[in-house]
């Protein structure tokens, strides 16, 4: 089997590993150099997804790519409420540096036998009579029996695909977030907070959220916003960040890029006969703080275990994968976006006053909107019935979330064009 990959994506490079591996022939077509993947930070996610991937023990990964990070408070848009999340001891948040993720990761596919042609850019795909059969770069055009898209949020293959393949081209508002971030120096000799990494939801008034993450030796700062970043708003927001927080430096030591993070429930179909997409391509996120790199990975082993089962890669062959993915994995990160969406949407009043009278707690936050038994929901009726209109925003977001988590869950057990597309659109309603 012809297997070609578009972009080197953490979720394709974990299945072309595998699918290489089985002895099928794997190409990923990279736009950018080698040495110019993976961004110049930080990332949370589980090791033991990555080591699984990899092939190793978690003892074995660099010590000096990877840290602990400390605990987490969420801030109210008026800053006066804060929300703390407190990890416990052995299960503190774990971050590691992207490029050399990215470096073992592309490492491990090498040597599995998979190709790379970087310095390719992929156009669009190849259909015939509705099925994909190869990719059109610019370097000319290329057939396979099966195409794995990880090329982004803006793949030029999810994006060009014919709309009887039936699968979502584009994302709408509020279902990305144009980011900026950066890590400055720290000044020394300066009292830090007791929590180090703090979230701020709708800061300056601005639909999105900023962080300011303190390090022992950096001050880690990230800017996301629903609509396009200016360069102005991005400095007035760190100059902002410097009055509040006087051990931040100007010199940016790591980062200083620009980039989108997807922040929506992943895609209810994304296949297609000789087609699949996995990762960013999917947006398979977690819609409240935009991690991905869990999911990528285990979604890049999915997919790959589905087409060793079956080779043929139709719709109805590689909807094991899609069905699967949704069931163990993409329900319960799509609970959280009826959340994410009432805060961005809702006045910023309501907001204040939901952090203020604990309508709006750790769990909800830290926990993707898992806050939802019989007590819980007492317990914020009680305080947030003082404002109805900002306690009903936000019970619906919650409602809504877990009613799209149980309806991720019930994708159809087999493959229609018909079934598939009901149960898409009821996700969507």
């Amino acid at each position: 089997m012809d297997v070609l990959i578009a972009g080197a994506g953490h979720g394709g490079l974990a299945a072309g590993a595998i699918l290489a591996e089985a002895g099928h022939s794997v190409t990923v077509l990279e736009e950018k150099q080698r040495d110019a993947l993976g961004h110049d930070w930080e990332d949370r996610f589980t090791f033991s997804v990555l080591c699984d991937a990899l092939g190793i023990a978690e003892r074995d990964l660099p010590a000096d790519v990877r840290r602990v990070r400390g605990d987490c408070t969420f801030v109210s848009p008026d800053q006066k409420t804060h929300v703390d999340v407190h990890f416990p001891k052995g299960a503190e948040q774990k971050v590691m540096w992207r490029q050399p993720l990215m470096r073992m990761l592309l490492d491990r596919a090498a040597a599995c036998g998979v190709r790379f042609a970087f310095g390719t850019r992929v156009e669009k795909p190849l259909v015939r009579n509705g099925r994909v059969t190869g990719l059109c770069t610019d370097a000319g055009a290329l057939s396979a029996d099966l195409v794995i898209d990880a090329a982004g949020v803006f793949s030029p293959v999810r994006m060009n695909l014919p709309p009887e393949c039936g699968v979502e081209k584009s994302p709408k508002r509020g279902e990305l977030f144009y980011a900026y971030r950066a890590y400055f120096d720290r000044i020394e000799n300066v009292p830090v907070p007791d929590i180090p990494f703090e979230v701020y939801l709708r800061h300056a008034g601005e639909a999105g959220l900023s962080w300011f993450c303190t390090n022992p030796d950096t001050v880690d700062v990230l800017i996301g916003r629903v609509d396009p970043l200016t360069k102005e708003q991005v400095e007035a927001h760190l100059q902002s960040f410097r009055a509040s927080h006087p051990w931040m430096g100007d010199q940016i030591v790591h980062g200083g890029q620009y980039g989108f993070i997807p922040v929506r429930r992943p895609l209810t179909r994304m296949v297609a006969d000789g087609y699949a997409a996995v990762g960013d391509s999917a947006f398979m996120t977690t819609p409240m703080n935009g991690m991905g790199i869990d999911l990528s990975l285990r979604a890049g082993r999915l997919l790959a275990e589905t087409v060793l089962a079956h080779p043929a890669c139709t719709a109805a062959d590689l909807w094991h994968y899609n069905r699967d993915f949704h069931r163990m994995y993409g329900g319960d990160t799509a609970k959280n976006e009826g959340l994410k969406n009432a805060l961005l949407t809702m006045p910023e009043a309501d907001v204040n006053f939901l952090f203020s009278n604990r309508v709006i707690e750790s769990a909800d936050l830290a926990g993707a909107g898992q806050n939802m038994n019989l007590p819980a929901l007492l317990g914020k009726l009680v305080r947030g019935m003082r404002k109805p209109p900002a306690f009903g925003s936000v019970l619906r977001g919650l409602l809504r979330g877990g009613r799209t988590q149980t309806l991720y869950k019930k994708a159809p057990e087999d493959f229609s064009p018909d079934a598939v597309g009901r149960w898409s659109r009821k996700i969507n309603e």
